[in-house]
């Protein structure tokens, strides 16, 4: 009984942490928006009912967190074995172009792959978001570079790679502002009539709730949380920390990848990647913010990615019908974001032993929202 207590408690702490930031995320925000001449009981009203105020828009805030659910399982994996993956992000980039490379391009050159191209068009996602994620696992095991620094590098690399291969070989000739979409096979089904929900949220929580499973109850799982707890204690016990490391990362990449890849092949109607990756830009910075929010429990990402789902299909309907400009409205959202991690970053803070380590992790995160404050109030007072 006791054991369940505890838990009890535990699940019932956090939803009162969750409750109070988002309480005081909200009240920040609101003053942010009086301060700018705006009604923010009319403010928050469109944006709470633009994201859960009928089916059709609660259908979309499930599409829209459908990839947020793999980027946030993929960070919390690696959090759980004492990594920062801020990576997620060019990974998800990288995930999306496997997608369309092998969904879209090879698939339409040879279709005798075209029945098998759904599950090519995942494998191509998954494969090159681990590829992607190698880079930082290998300098991390081999040279100690913190993986914060060489993620962030790789997030860059990736883009401008991503952004090459939109607007050059993988471009639409008929559509230049797009990549070329996947073809029919490797589109996952619309769910409703209308909407943007496909059957891609089936895998998306699937995945998620199958790496909860693996940390909490496998031997992989086990080694991973004891690396993360005490790499001293897991190498005593006969563990080896470079191993799990790598194992752990390449594992985060593959689901972040396909967080990408379902951008594409679960998102209608382009089925493709928009020559600004528009579309794709944000979903790892966003899903490290879901985890974060979920306390990085892979599981409960699965519900935290749909509060943020929601918030961002909810904003859309703040400028017409509340006045409130899309800049503000994205930098409401960002602070809302920023309020609700703050438990999760205080428990990782109070997990690790080099407190700067995680800082440099955290100002990534931080500088991240506050760099959509700044752009979207800097262009709103323009």
């Amino acid at each position: 009984m006791r054991p369940l207590k505890s838990s009890v408690v535990g699940v019932l702490t956090r939803l009162v942490e969750a409750s109070l930031a988002l309480a005081i995320g909200l009240a920040i925000s609101a003053v942010l928006i009086a301060v700018y001449g705006y009604d923010p009981a009319r403010a928050f009203y469109w944006l709470f009912y633009g994201g859960f105020g009928t089916w059709s828009l609660l259908f979309d805030t499930l599409a829209y967190a459908t990839p947020l659910m793999l980027t946030g399982a993929a960070f919390a994996v690696c959090a759980s074995t004492g990594m920062f993956n801020i990576g997620v992000e060019g990974q998800a980039y990288m995930g999306a172009i496997g997608a369309v490379a092998l969904g879209g391009l090879l698939a339409s050159q040879l279709p005798e792959l075209a029945p098998a191209a759904l599950p090519l068009a995942l494998a191509g996602s998954a494969g090159l978001g681990a590829l992607w994620a190698l880079g930082p696992a290998v300098l991390k095991v081999l040279r100690g570079v913190h993986e914060v620094i060489s993620s962030i590098m790789f997030n860059w690399m990736a883009f401008y790679t991503a952004m090459y291969l939109v607007r050059g070989p993988l471009m639409n000739p008929a559509r230049p502002e797009m990549s070329i979409s996947v073809v029919p096979q490797a589109r996952f089904p619309v769910l409703f009539r209308g909407s943007i929900l496909t059957n891609s949220i089936y895998v998306a929580v699937a995945i998620s709730i199958l790496a909860y499973l693996v940390l909490r109850m496998t031997r992989l799982g086990f080694e991973m949380r004891l690396v993360g707890s005490n790499p001293d204690a897991a190498r005593y016990a006969g563990v080896s920390v470079s191993r799990t490391t790598l194992v752990a990362y390449l594992l985060s990449g593959a689901i972040a990848g396909l967080g990408g890849g379902l951008i594409v092949v679960g998102r209608p109607p382009v089925w493709s990647i928009y020559g600004t990756l528009g579309n794709v830009v944000n979903v790892g910075f966003d899903g490290i913010g879901v985890s974060m929010i979920a306390a990085n429990n892979p599981a409960a990402v699965v519900l935290s990615s749909i509060l943020i789902g929601g918030l961002w299909n909810g904003s859309r309907f703040m400028e017409p019908y509340a006045g409130v400009c899309s800049e503000l409205s994205r930098a409401v959202i960002g602070l809302i974001v920023l309020a609700l991690s703050v438990p999760g970053v205080l428990r990782m803070l109070r997990r690790r032993t080099v407190l700067e380590l995680t800082v440099a992790a955290l100002s990534a995160f931080v500088l991240r929202t506050f760099g959509v404050l700044r752009r979207g109030l800097g262009r709103w007072s323009s």
